[in-house]
């Protein structure tokens, strides 16, 4: 039982290490300066890609588009999912903006 453990345990860690389950930077200018350290402009790109999709996911829209601009002005102008991620990014800020002017209009008007 143990021995099944073990295995499992070194297979959850190679998994992580093979599949970039990497932890999200807390800002936008910290994951820029994390990729600095990378070597390649692709590793660089691929690592910010996946900083800006953290973001996304947690719902910090200013900090996914920031990073992934970071991609377009400085590392790939051609990178679909950079752009990809801008236009979800904004489409979520501004259905965010629609529905606070509703409610506060609702809340004006008495609804």
């Amino acid at each position: 039982m143990r021995k099944l453990f073990v295995v499992g345990v070194v297979l959850c860690l190679c998994c992580s290490v093979f599949f970039g389950c990497e932890k999200k930077a807390g800002s936008a200018s910290e994951a820029i300066d994390s990729a600095q350290s990378l070597k390649t402009v692709s590793e660089k790109a691929d690592y910010l890609i996946k900083q800006a999709e953290a973001f996304y996911n947690s719902k910090e829209f200013q900090q996914a588009i920031q990073v992934a601009q970071y991609v377009l002005n400085n590392l790939d102008k051609e990178s679909k999912p950079a752009q990809s991620l801008i236009e979800k990014a904004k489409a979520e800020l501004q259905a965010a903006a629609q529905k606070a002017v509703g409610d506060a209009a609702n809340k004006f008007l008495g609804k």
